[in-house]
């Protein structure tokens, strides 16, 4: 009876997923970051854990694999060879090498 008591408890809870929002160069950006993603493995055994996002820039769409390292935050997208970092004061940059774009603004996080 424990059991369904602590799923029931733990479905309940807050939202583990951070939801970053820019205006990079007036281009629209929005992706999530799932927190558990970055937890540690429970048992040695346990396979590597697959940290993936959508990212909506613009009109577009993509995965990307989040970053997230103390209060940066930013994504890197392994099709198009795109980074986007965002510091800790909200000041982001979009850099896509084969493209040659770069593009600057600022972003929030939303919980």
């Amino acid at each position: 009876m424990k059991v369904p008591a602590l799923l029931c408890a733990t479905m309940a809870g807050p939202a583990l997923a951070e939801v970053v929002t820019c205006d990079l160069s007036g281009v629209a950006v929005r992706f999530e970051i799932d927190r558990t993603q970055f937890a540690p493995a429970i048992h040695k055994d346990e396979p590597a854990r697959v940290r993936i996002t959508t990212v909506q820039m613009g009109d577009a769409a993509f995965p990307a694999e989040p970053i997230m390292m103390d209060k940066v935050r930013g994504f890197w997208a392994a099709e198009t060879d795109a980074m986007m970092v965002m510091q800790g004061d909200g000041t982001a940059v979009y850099v896509a090498p084969r493209t040659s774009e770069r593009l600057t603004g600022k972003c929030e996080v939303l919980q």
